[in-house]
């Protein structure tokens, strides 16, 4: 069997040299094609993927601008005037003053008072 592949291959080298070479053609067009749809994916998923990161980012800034406003003390002033409720003054305010903390005794000074 191997003896007669290698004579035909022989007598028609030519014709199997053009088989071979449209072979490999096709296999590298082949392989061309599908890295050309794998690259076009890709883009498409980055495109999408980054459209995504505009819209969160544009959120990121809206919450940014609200907290920031909400945090105004004119907003909090109107918005317990709607819930009726009085604006603080000094005489309904009571300041609450913390007590000290007490400084952590380290672990050197409980050994040297335990000796």
């Amino acid at each position: 069997m191997k003896l007669g592949l290698l004579k035909f291959i022989q007598t028609h080298n030519e014709p199997v040299l053009i088989a071979v070479l449209t072979a490999a053609v096709v296999l590298v067009a082949l392989t061309i094609v599908t890295n050309q749809y794998t690259v076009r994916s890709l883009t498409v998923e980055i495109e999408h993927e980054q459209e995504v990161a505009r819209r969160l980012q544009d959120d990121h800034r809206e919450i940014s601008i609200e907290l920031a406003k909400v945090t105004l003390p004119g907003y909090v002033v109107q918005g317990a005037r709607e819930l009726g409720l009085e604006v603080a003054r000094n005489e309904n305010t009571v300041i609450l003053q913390p007590k000290p903390v007490p400084r952590f005794v380290s672990r050197e000074a409980k050994e040297d008072d335990n000796e």
